[in-house]
């Protein structure tokens, strides 16, 4: 009983440390998606996307994002997809995401997409591999990139969308999504739990081919570097914006 007992405290001691060693950056980050489907045949898509991601409001940069990707479906409910994206990240926070400006990354994913429908109720899982080569600024420059740095990341994502009112091909929806982000690879900083985000979401369904969806959403990302010897936690709330166009 006492070796139980010195156990349960020796774990909450070092999970008190943990958090007493984390420091959170609160940030206003508001993102808007646009995101376009165009069918090649019955079977192939081909899909595209940028996202607009802004901080202090829509004042500064956050992140640019722009991904591209080639998607196959099995059937009506599976689909597989291989693809491109690049990003560029900005400096902001208090506790800037690379210590020197602003810097690039290109990744390749490869995913999965499996949906089901409970009664009225519709669930998305998404699993999404991605090999990430991101740029490392050179000390005392903005964007001179002095090399690669390369990562691997695992995604799942669960979203739920409940339809509240339809007429015809058009429908209102509410939306709700989470999607974690797990770090892998020999070059994996501190955070092999890289970031989580939360989206609560109401959407319209104009017709087959537009679907604007808006809400809030809430985004936890840790650091793959400590600063001060301290963990960086990043809680970044905001407002998102997608238009869905498909072709």
């Amino acid at each position: 009983m006492k070796k139980q007992i010195f156990i349960a405290l020796l774990f909450v001691s070092n999970y008190c440390a943990a958090q007493n060693d984390r420091v959170s950056d609160n940030n206003n980050t508001n993102w808007a998606q646009l995101f376009v489907s165009k069918a090649i045949n019955k079977k192939m898509d081909w899909l595209v996307e940028y996202q607009w991601r802004r901080t202090d409001g829509l004042k500064n940069w956050q992140q640019g994002l722009f991904r591209t990707a080639f998607q196959y479906k099995l059937n009506t409910n599976v689909s597989v997809a291989l693809g491109y994206a690049e990003a560029e990240t900005f400096p902001y926070g208090d506790y800037p995401l690379a210590a020197n400006g602003t810097f690039p990354e290109h990744r390749i994913f490869e995913q999965a997409v499996i949906k089901q429908v409970i009664n009225k109720l519709s669930i998305t899982n998404r699993f999404r591999i991605e090999q990430r080569w991101l740029g490392r600024v050179k000390a005392d420059t903005d964007r001179d990139i002095e090399g690669w740095t390369y990562l691997n990341r695992f995604r799942y994502q669960c979203r739920m969308q409940l339809p509240l009112w339809a007429k015809n091909q058009q429908q209102f929806y509410a939306v709700a999504a989470d999607e974690i982000f797990i770090g892998a690879g020999k070059n994996v900083g501190v955070n092999i739990f890289d970031q989580n985000r939360i989206f609560l979401l109401a959407g319209f369904k104009f017709n087959k081919n537009i679907t604007v969806e808006g809400g809030y959403f809430n985004q936890t990302l840790q650091q793959g570097r400590r600063i001060n010897n301290s963990t960086i936690m990043q809680r970044n709330n905001g407002a998102v914006l997608a238009t869905y166009l498909s072709l």
